[in-house]
């Protein structure tokens, strides 16, 4: 589902100038980061295709002019069966 969701994210940056997003908040809770796929440039942003615990897939970019970063896209979750 795309959206845009302001996030706290802890991520790794390395002197070569790479950042790898570790973990991030999102509704209620922190998720891990089990993979990062694709890594992509829109404009004054970094985009990041990242996979979180359980297998959920999300779209994390951080903005290079404000350092805040925003989820862009996340799974639709369902209700459970009753």
């Amino acid at each position: 589902m795309a959206m845009s969701e302001a996030t706290a994210v802890e991520a790794h940056f390395s002197i070569a100038g790479e950042i790898t997003p570790r973990r991030f908040t999102w509704q209620t809770g922190t998720l891990l980061v089990e993979g990062v796929g694709r890594r992509w440039k829109e404009g004054d942003e970094r985009c990041f295709a990242v996979l979180a615990a359980g297998g959920r897939a999300f779209e994390l970019r951080l903005d290079e002019k404000t350092l805040r970063w925003r989820i862009s896209r996340a799974p639709v979750l369902r209700p459970a069966a009753a």
